[in-house]
């Protein structure tokens, strides 16, 4: 077994604990407005995943079950028993791996917006009633037929990065936000484009992950906080079914990067779910 990257890391408050994971192409900044406003009550953890933010970036290892391991090895480290794990997008298929690998570990279990491989292979251009003018700008820039691609997220972030580094990405509205803006923008945007052309990442991202079965018999406190108009709301509508017990909030009008654009939303949700007592 290869030794697990060094991960940078940093905690704020005192109280139980709260591990907040990010999504592909960002860093724990994502979260980080979230673990200021958590403090007062929790001990939140934040941190970059392998490969992003200020992490180290090995060769490979970047299925969800990668950095669900990772996840867990950093709660070693850090003398952490158990905690509420939270995460956005892929950030959520790995926090969904590390409650199936360690299920007494996890107290609550949050997922955002995240597409799980297992349940939802696909992820199309149409799988939203709503193409964001933003979107249609970037896909302007890359010639493919983005209508017939069956995994339309990561060339996007990847047509986003060169457009951020050209200075040509458009200002972020809408539900449009890869890679932000400011001084750490094309820090982001290089960082992505590097972890694809020097990783095996791009062939390990879809890997399905857990089964059905196994997610369904997961036990711990489950929220599910999908935006109506995400692609990722697929999964969050297979999710339910799978676990029944969940509780299930589908916002109207948001996209995927909802976290961002409604942070009170999230925060009032996340306050009320870990208030709730773990099983």
């Amino acid at each position: 077994m290869s030794a697990r990257p060094k991960l940078a890391a940093q905690q704020l408050g005192e109280g139980p604990d709260v591990v907040l994971i990010h999504g592909l192409a960002t860093n724990r900044a994502f979260w980080y407005a979230t673990a200021v406003a958590l403090q007062d009550r929790y001990r939140v953890t934040i941190f970059d995943l392998r490969g992003h933010g200020y992490s180290e970036r090995p060769a490979s290892g970047y299925r969800p079950v990668d950095f669900a391991e990772d996840t867990l090895g950093l709660m070693d480290a850090l003398h952490i028993r158990s905690a509420a794990l939270v995460g956005h997008s892929y950030g959520g298929a790995a926090a969904l791996e590390a409650s199936g690998i360690a299920p007494h570990r996890v107290s609550h279990l949050v997922l955002v917006d995240a597409r799980i491989a297992r349940i939802q292979p696909l992820l199309r251009l149409h799988d939203t009633p709503v193409i964001t003018e933003a979107e249609k700008e970037v896909a302007a820039t890359h010639d493919a037929d983005w209508a017939a691609l069956p995994q339309v997220g990561y060339l996007f972030l990847e047509a986003a990065a060169r457009m951020r580094l050209a200075g040509r990405l458009p200002q972020a509205r809408d539900d449009f936000t890869p890679f932000g803006e400011g001084r750490g923008a094309a820090r982001a945007a290089r960082a992505w484009l590097d972890l694809l052309e020097h990783t095996s990442a791009r062939a390990e991202f879809d890997t399905p992950g857990m089964t059905e079965e196994a997610i369904g018999a997961l036990r711990m406190p489950v929220l599910l906080l999908y935006g109506a108009l995400s692609r990722c709301v697929h999964s969050g509508r297979a999710l339910r079914a799978l676990l029944p017990q969940a509780r299930y909030v589908e916002i109207a009008g948001a996209g995927h990067f909802f976290p961002l654009h409604r942070p009170q939303l999230v925060l009032d949700a996340l306050r009320d779910f870990l208030a709730m007592p773990a099983s």
